[in-house]
């Protein structure tokens, strides 16, 4: 089996009020994956997924802002994630934001039903919905019907669950997504939440670790729990770069302090080694290398945790 990465330079996640707004997300992928060559893995020829500038925005008041672009993206990512699945190969999909995730699940569903996902990292529980936008207004994010701002990174778990509305083309088109909520996982969550984000977590029924819990509870029932998911039939993994701690992960472009470090991702890795026939793939985002210091420190240090449990792939 060859390990193929997928470059998916996507920023159309994050938006200034509709508009958008170029990042440093969008040069990532090439720069990890020269880091992970670097590092000795062995990958086979990578695939580029375009992903497109556009040229304008949409309203400032819109539920979901560039709808029909992210729509083409995630499409267009899934497309080759399940070419690289039908090769009989892994794909590493190298982010850009976390609309990687979605092209992933979607890709990954295709060849299986009833799929598992374990994020492995992620500050945020992305649980908003299209909604009208709230901007930070106190009052109005203690109402369900208004979200935080309408950009779709905090929106990503929530489509992936098929808990959009068909009335936006991203909804539409993740209503193919086969991911099963009782084999989903997130961890390292410690963001504010809205009122909208609390109550779909109700609906949504996956497994949230706070970093709360894991410190009340202990990495010990953490560790039970994806192995209980793990064991339950295929799964694919995702690691969000703003999950890890700040301090030690500094290119994310909305640090939150807390968050999970570098052993503690290195040993989920290893956890999920041992499961390899049942790992569908890994993707790699949010991460912003303008951010990092000059010698990409913050960056080296997470591909070289990566970089051995990717070397273990190769079967």
């Amino acid at each position: 089996m060859r390990i193929v990465p997928v470059l998916f330079p996507c920023d159309l996640g994050s938006t200034q009020r509709g508009v958008y707004a170029p990042t440093g997300e969008r040069g990532a992928p090439d720069l990890i994956l020269d880091m992970l060559e670097g590092e000795g893995v062995r990958l086979a020829r990578p695939k580029l997924v375009p992903v497109e500038s556009p040229e304008v925005g949409d309203r400032e008041d819109a539920p979901l802002k560039l709808d029909e672009h992210i729509a083409r993206a995630v499409k267009a990512l899934a497309e080759t994630v399940a070419d690289v699945n039908n090769d009989g190969d892994f794909p590493i999909i190298l982010g850009g934001d976390q609309l990687s995730m979605l092209g992933q699940v979607l890709g990954a569903g295709v060849r299986e039903s009833g799929i598992g996902l374990a994020v492995l990292a992620d500050a945020h529980l992305d649980l908003a919905a299209p909604a009208k936008p709230a901007y930070g207004d106190g009052e109005l994010l203690k109402q369900a019907d208004h979200t935080w701002h309408g950009d779709a990174d905090r929106m990503v778990l929530s489509a992936a669950l098929r808990l959009l509305p068909k009335t936006t083309a991203l909804g539409r088109l993740m209503e193919n997504s086969s991911l099963t909520p009782r084999r989903t996982s997130v961890i390292g969550v410690r963001g504010p939440e809205c009122a909208q984000v609390k109550a779909n977590e109700r609906k949504a029924n996956v497994d949230v670790w706070r970093m709360e819990r894991l410190e009340l509870d202990g990495e010990s029932s953490y560790r039970s729990m994806l192995s209980r998911h793990l064991e339950m039939g295929p799964i694919v993994l995702s690691i969000d770069a703003s999950g890890l701690d700040p301090h030690l992960m500094t290119a994310v472009r909305r640090p939150i302090s807390d968050g999970i470090d570098w052993a503690f991702l290195k040993r989920s890795l290893e956890q999920c080694a041992p499961h390899l026939d049942r790992l569908l793939g890994l993707d790699l985002c949010q991460i912003d290398p303008r951010l990092d210091n000059v010698h990409h420190s913050a960056m080296q240090r997470l591909v070289e945790t990566v970089a051995p449990f990717i070397n273990r792939l190769r079967r």
